[in-house]
């Protein structure tokens, strides 16, 4: 059947969650709020070298019921602002989850950095993409916007990781990803059938996270790095160079992204002089 799609208010709140979290615990609230940028990340490889660039520490992973567990940590531009900084869990659903949290704690924009399989000959192993909207074919998305082919990303995000992924060496391609919910249903037919409408490539969160992006008011892009094929047989890159690198390129472009991002903040708190 399809998902219907309900307007009303949820019963519970990221919000709501977070202040039980708090109180049952003796946690001061405003201990947990972030800075209004966050980058986050999927794979150990681009989250280890995130936090290297940024000088943070690995967030908790307690799980003895004693600490509140965030996924998140807090780290410093060049420039000496803070920026929040996520190793989010793989998946729609699971990564809906932890950035609905982080925007409950403060959060306005997101730049995520992933990994997708290619659908076309013209962005093999190692290329970069910049995700310009998803196809929805995960289920999350259909709970937070009314039923829908694609959703959007940010375009000022797209414009601003175009143009920093060019300071770090990469040659981004951009356009359309098709997000599933599962990779193992990849199939023949629609792989060609989504090939042939020009989807460069097809992962598991992007439609979801544009679309909590656009009912949370948030700004969201998401840049990959291609680490496999399917416009033929599937070629596995995952332990490709081309692949590490590109995603050590997608850090590095994110970074850039967020450290404009955070400058812009500055300048907006500041106001007129």
């Amino acid at each position: 059947m399809s998902i219907p799609y309900d307007p009303s208010p949820p019963l519970v709140t990221p919000a709501q969650v977070l202040k039980e979290q708090c109180e049952r615990q003796g946690v001061p609230a405003a201990s947990l709020r972030l800075p209004p940028v966050l980058v986050g990340t999927f794979q150990g490889a681009s989250f280890s070298h995130l936090i290297a660039r940024v000088g943070a520490d690995q967030p908790s992973s307690r799980s003895d019921g004693t600490a509140i567990e965030t996924g998140v940590t807090v780290g410093k531009t060049s420039g000496g602002d803070p920026i929040a900084v996520a190793r989010l869990p793989a998946g729609a659903p699971a990564a809906v989850i932890a950035l609905e949290e982080a925007i409950a704690r403060g959060v306005r924009s997101i730049l995520v950095v992933g990994s997708a399989g290619s659908l076309q000959p013209d962005v093999p192993v190692g290329s970069t993409v910049i995700v310009t909207d998803a196809v929805r074919e995960e289920g999350t998305s259909y709970h937070y916007l009314p039923s829908g082919e694609s959703v959007r990303a940010d375009p000022e995000i797209v414009s601003l990781l175009t143009r920093c992924a060019g300071t770090v060496g990469a040659e981004p391609t951009k356009g359309p990803a098709w997000t599933t919910d599962a990779p193992y249903r990849e199939t023949i037919g629609s792989v060609e059938r989504h090939r042939t409408a020009g989807v460069k490539v097809v992962e598991m969160e992007a439609s979801a996270i544009f679309a909590l992006s656009q009912v949370r008011r948030v700004r969201a892009g998401l840049l990959v790095a291609v680490s496999d094929e399917l416009f033929d047989s599937w070629r596995p890159g995952f332990h490709d160079p081309a692949y590490l690198e590109s995603l050590t390129r997608c850090v590095d472009a994110t970074i850039a992204a967020a450290e404009q991002l955070t400058a812009d903040e500055r300048t907006h708190s500041a106001g007129p002089t």
